[in-house]
């Protein structure tokens, strides 16, 4: 088995070729370090699994339940693009669950005339994958990269200690489809 760790913005990702860690072209994965940590920890020193790795403390209800609700949240206030693959991201990256919100109150603060788009972003050259969440205006001025930057400091630091990424961003493009400015 040969081991590779990429090093890509916030993230450390680490694939393993010939086990299930390699991500397959039709299927998204997205494979974290802490989770091979976690499993290595687990065959050498299973007493410590628990205290290095705790289970998220989300109350009582389960981790869908909360994915879910996020969803219906977000449906009323950004278009969703691939939102089975964003369910399956936050199913993964539960910590993120709770900045999301933040992220996108950020965004409709500074930008309340955009239109908001979140989707999982796949990097075509690198094994690489994060939520993104859109900018989209009608007309683009001097403003926006200010205006971007002000809003993602406002959840930036909730992101420090979180697995997983979400980033703010624009793709330059017009508003689309049936919730269109």
């Amino acid at each position: 088995m040969l081991t590779t760790v990429f090093l890509s913005g916030p993230h450390l990702k680490t694939f393993v070729t010939g086990s299930p860690w390699t991500r397959a072209e039709d299927k998204p994965e997205f494979p974290d370090i802490l989770i091979l940590s976690r499993d290595l920890v687990q065959n050498f020193w299973p007493s410590l699994v628990d205290v290095a790795f705790p289970a998220p403390q989300r109350g009582s209800k389960s981790v869908v339940i909360d994915i879910e609700e996020l969803m219906e949240w977000l449906a009323r206030r950004v278009r969703i693009e691939n939102p089975n693959l964003i369910r399956e991201y936050l199913s993964q990256f539960t910590g993120l669950l709770d900045v999301i919100p933040k992220a996108v109150n950020a965004a409709k603060k500074h930008f309340p005339e955009a239109q908001l788009v979140i989707d999982v972003y796949r990097d075509p050259e690198i094994a690489d994958c994060y939520l993104v969440l859109y900018i989209r205006l009608k007309h683009y001025d001097d403003s926006v990269i200010e205006r971007l930057e002000k809003a993602e400091a406002e959840f930036l630091s909730h992101l420090v200690s979180k697995r997983g990424w979400i980033q703010l961003t624009t793709d330059f493009r017009e508003p689309e489809g049936e919730d269109a400015l």
